[in-house]
């Protein structure tokens, strides 16, 4: 695999001819299943590219291997109208770096440093609606049209800068890539449209990549590229962050009609069907959602566990 600070582009070609790395990065945790689409702006390819479809890698390789592209490279009217449906904008670098840069408690094996690099590089930390990811790592500005990569040493994201943090303390490959993986497993975001998931799981394990070849001058081996790539599948994950359910899942469904719900008098006319709402949309009970509830990753347990049992008060 060829990483040159040129463009911000991840072919899903080259993916693709990379062990399992596509397709782990299209996996969905919680369903089991692929991410969805979770956006019309590509429907004119057909009814599987509809929102509630699937991406399937066969989808956006080959011949497609250039449909999926970041918001910079984007249309300005596909860009209006995400923002429009979806409020899809994006921070600029230089508001990242400062809002990242007031939660940090940088690490030094100085006097009076709080917590240790080691502490520093566990500590969990989640991007909402993450989008392309620019929190968590900033390859490039997605506020800027025509953006090129950011080098490794100048990156703001939460998560380049535990990288970063690695490469200063570990001069050894193998210890490198423990706590590499040890930050990536600390390190969380979700977002609503498959697209910019894709691009966001995909700039997470470029920059794995990137940081490796900065500090020694080669890139990992796939292996490690694997286990990265399972873990931020694990912890980007695609959510409707006001649910905390996959995208679109909730429903309705039609009840059994009782023969007594026919009035007496309009008898040749056939009972109305029940219809029952999503009792979480209905009354906005987090709790209550008929939708399938997210699954998170607990690295310490290693165990999944619902994302909405670690936000959502237990009496709602």
């Amino acid at each position: 695999m060829s990483h040159e600070l040129t463009g911000i582009d991840i072919a899903e070609n080259r993916l693709r001819q990379n062990g399992n790395l596509l397709d782990i990065l299209l996996s969905d945790r919680t369903s089991g299943s692929n991410i969805i689409w979770a956006t019309g702006s590509y429907l004119t390819y057909g009814s599987q590219y509809a929102p509630d479809q699937p991406m399937a890698a066969d989808q956006i390789t080959g011949e497609f291997g250039k449909l999926i592209q970041p918001r910079s490279a984007k249309d300005v009217s596909e860009q209006r109208q995400r923002t429009k449906e979806r409020g899809e904008v994006f921070t600029p670098l230089s508001v990242v770096s400062l809002m990242n840069s007031s939660l940090d408690d940088y690490p030094a094996e100085t006097e009076g440093s709080k917590v240790s690099w080691k502490e520093f590089v566990r500590e969990r930390r989640l991007e909402v609606a993450c989008g392309e990811a620019p929190f968590i790592v900033s390859r490039y500005d997605p506020s800027i049209e025509f953006s090129r990569l950011v080098e490794v040493k100048s990156r703001v994201g939460f998560l380049d800068k535990k990288l970063q943090v690695v490469s200063a303390m570990c001069p050894d490959a193998n210890e490198w890539i423990k706590w590499a993986t040890e930050a990536f497993k600390s390190s969380y975001g979700y977002e609503w449209q498959g697209d910019s998931l894709l691009i966001g799981r995909e700039n997470l394990l470029y920059s794995f990549i990137e940081h490796f070849i900065n500090k020694f001058s080669e890139e990992p081996p796939i292996a490690a590229q694997e286990t990265i790539a399972h873990i931020i599948s694990w912890n980007l994950f695609q959510m409707d962050g006001l649910k905390a359910v996959i995208p679109m899942s909730c429903h309705s469904k039609q009840l059994p009609v009782a023969e007594n719900l026919t009035l007496q008098f309009f008898e040749e006319l056939p009972a109305l069907p029940q219809i029952e709402k999503c009792p979480g949309c209905e009354f906005d009970l987090v709790m209550r959602h008929n939708g399938s509830y997210v699954q998170i990753m607990d690295w310490q347990t290693k165990k999944a566990e619902r994302f909405v049992d670690s936000i959502a008060d237990p009496g709602v």
